[in-house]
């Protein structure tokens, strides 16, 4: 992988994902860079002085570990165009302040950047002590999906993978013998999960075929429900999906699950848009 992109706005959250990115760097041998954005709406003189001192700030920090790029415009225009022409292959950013009901109505600079980068991004929520070392990939058996297990693994150094994929019951379980509970026989149940565990071990077989190693579970219940608590069950420290409901080379629209996790956030989140065709 030719290099990672880390965006700084010069916070703390920013602080925990250039040591991620640090990290990362050091041990795939990847070049970094990090670049902040100055708000060009600032009047002029503000706008010069914020960039000198941004660039003084980060410069300190990155202590010769990351080239340092401080440019002025629209945050997120910025940034996604520096990805697009850098052909980063992983792009890290701090997890941004949780501001509730405002991000169901005005999308932060972090979820735009998401749904429009055509490379992966990390998102660091917690500062790192360790490399990664649980992953769980959620799952839809989509080929983006496969991109994120393979990346999470080796951002994790070989680390197994764990893939979920969470269903629910069609028609809220209309036309099937339930119990009191709400559950289904288990001949039903068996015939409902038979195509999602035949998917599951065909996409667990591709990626061992690229030394991969991933388990398999099917859970039944809402996908970002099953993620969290499976985040908070086992420990996992790195969270990837692909990301799903955009297509194309600048997808306007992110998926619910992508969208949801990055409001939550119950630990670092890889969102993969999978492997776009890029001009040469």
């Amino acid at each position: 992988m030719p290099g990672i992109l880390m965006t700084s706005d010069l916070s703390g959250r920013s602080g925990k994902a250039f040591e991620r990115a640090r990290r990362l760097a050091a041990a795939l041998g990847m070049d970094l860079e990090i670049l902040h954005v100055v708000d060009d709406s600032l009047p002029s003189r503000i706008a010069k002085q914020a960039a000198q001192a941004a660039h003084e700030v980060l410069i300190r920090d990155a202590a010769g570990e990351g080239k340092v790029e401080v440019t002025f415009g629209h945050p997120w225009r910025r940034v996604v165009d520096r990805i697009h022409r850098g052909r980063f292959d992983l792009v890290v950013m701090g997890a941004h302040r949780d501001r509730g009901i405002v991000d169901l109505f005005r999308s932060s600079v972090l979820h735009r950047c998401v749904q429009m980068s055509d490379a992966p991004v990390l998102v660091v929520s917690d500062r790192p002590a360790t490399p990664y070392r649980r992953i769980l990939v959620g799952t839809g058996f989509a080929r983006r999906d496969s991109d994120a297990a393979r990346l999470a693994s080796r951002l994790a150094q070989g680390a197994p993978v764990r893939l979920m994929h969470a269903y629910r019951v069609p028609f809220g379980g209309l036309g099937y013998r339930m119990d009191d509970t709400g559950d289904i026989t288990k001949r039903e149940r068996d015939e409902l999960e038979e195509p999602m565990r035949f998917q599951m071990e065909q996409m667990r077989r591709r990626l061992s075929q690229e030394s991969v190693e991933a388990e398999s579970a099917l859970v039944e219940g809402r996908t970002v429900a099953a993620l969290i608590n499976a985040v908070a069950r086992d420990g996992i420290d790195l969270l990837a999906i692909g990301r799903h409901g955009a297509e194309g080379h600048v997808p306007m629209i992110m998926g619910r699950v992508a969208s949801e996790l990055l409001a939550y956030l119950p630990c670092d989140l890889l969102v993969h848009p999978g492997r776009f065709p890029r001009e040469d």
